[in-house]
Formats: structure tokens, sequence, C-alpha cells
């Protein structure tokens, strides 16, 4: 589809980067290009808008046909408008940030004919590396169009809200049931470096727990031989964003 276009024309696309925390690393879902240009290139799930749909409405088909599961949380990330961004002509993309806690990563990955696949990223100073499932480096030239631009937009923007939004508690697998310990693993992998427990625990309690948004359940979590975790529960009220409804689980 959309092997040629109209020179003449302005086309517009939607692109998604899904992120979720895998084995304690930030991981994003791509997909190889089958058809040119690029193909054969690691690529963000996208697709072009229809002449009919709003962007939303090419999220969700996209959505539907790549990442088919509910309850994830999404909010528009940048339009990218680069004049040479694809080679075929006039190619705008909007492109969405998806946040997917573990269990809903765990279940596109076990769907049969699913394109995509988990990628690690390794933050730093400089475009964000990547690592295939069997540790291969991909480098920014590995990625098709300029999704390399994205990810790193994507993940500069995601560093620099986790420490002023609710972004964060969105990767948890039960934000109704979680210990101060997982979301530091969240926090940890999303800034790339480790944490002072004692500190981060202060400031989430300081921050949440004082305004009550943040409390303590009735439920523990067992830690081997040691004291059992205290599990807390987060008001999220979906502050920053919105839950993506896609298709039936």
């Amino acid at each position: 589809m959309h092997e040629v276009l109209d020179p003449e024309r302005i086309y517009v696309t939607v692109d998604i980067l899904a992120l979720a925390i895998r084995e304690g690393r930030l991981s994003l879902l791509l997909a190889r290009r089958k058809n040119e240009p690029f193909a054969g290139k690691l690529a963000l799930p996208g697709r072009f808008i229809g002449r009919n749909e709003t962007a939303e409405d090419a999220v969700h088909a996209l959505m539907e046909e790549m990442i088919p599961v509910s309850g994830l949380y999404m909010e528009q990330l940048y339009t990218f408008t680069e004049a040479d961004r694809d080679p075929r002509g006039r190619v705008i993309s909007a492109a969405y940030l998806v946040i997917m806690p573990p269990q809903k990563l765990e279940e596109v990955l076990k769907l049969e004919n699913v394109a995509v696949r988990p990628y690690g990223i390794m933050t730093g100073d400089s475009f964000p590396g990547l690592t295939g499932e069997d540790g291969t480096g991909i480098q920014k030239e590995d990625l098709a169009f300029d999704h390399g631009a994205i990810i790193e937009t994507g993940v500069r923007r995601l560093q620099g809200k986790i420490d002023y939004t609710d972004i964060g508690f969105h990767f948890l697998r039960n934000p109704s049931a979680f210990s101060l310990s997982e979301l530091q693993t969240v926090f940890e992998a999303v800034l790339g470096t480790p944490l002072d427990s004692s500190n981060f625990r202060r400031g989430i309690l300081n921050r949440y727990e004082k305004t009550g948004r943040l409390w303590q359940t009735a439920q523990e979590e067992k830690r081997g031989r040691g004291r059992p975790a205290v599990l807390y529960r987060i008001d999220l009220q979906e502050r920053s964003g919105k839950s993506w409804r896609s298709g039936s689980t």
C-alpha cells in the first residue's frame, strides 16, 4: 500500500511508540517492513490516515491490527514534519506514545502471527541504543524513515515527564496493588540509572500519600524469607493522558 505517492499531495500517517518494562529494562515494539521503501528494516507500527479518518481513528485501526489488547495508556507524542522524512513524497507523521503493563506485552507476544517484537532500550546521552531479543545491537541507521528520531523524542519525553506526572504508574502490572520496589524498577528502567531506595520511597510518599492519592492496601507481597512488602494503590484518574481501548483481549 502506498508504494508510490502523488508528488502534489501531502500525506499524513500515525506511528506508535509502544513501550513496556521487560526484565527490568525499557523496551519497545518494532516490526520489519515487508515493502519498499526500507524493505527489511525495523520500523515502528504505522499507518496512513484515510481520507475520512481522524488521527485517533487511524491509531485505533492500527492498534487493532498490530497490538490488539485493551486498556493501554496513550497520548499524542509529537508531529514530525521534516520534508525529506519519506523518500516517496511529502509525508507528515503524528506519533503516539503507548504504555503497556507487562501482562499486556506478554499477551501481545503470545498472539499468533503478531508482527511486532520487543527490543530493549539502553538510555544514554545520545540516541537510545537498541538490542534485539538475542542481544544484537541495533543502530539508528537500521531503522526505517526517521523512526530513530521518533524513538529518541519519545524516550526523552518520557524521562522528562516521569518525575512530575503519573505516567510511570501505567507501566505497573496492577496500579491497585504494587510495591514501591516495583515502582522504583520502573523509574530506574526509564531513567537508565539506579536510584537510592530510601530517597525514592520518601519522595513518592511525600508526593502522593500526603495528598491522599496513594495509600496502603491490606495486601502484602511475600519476598522469600524477608519481611513481606507493603502493597500500595494509586488514584490515577487518567490525569496525564487517556486509557486506550482497542479490541477485545
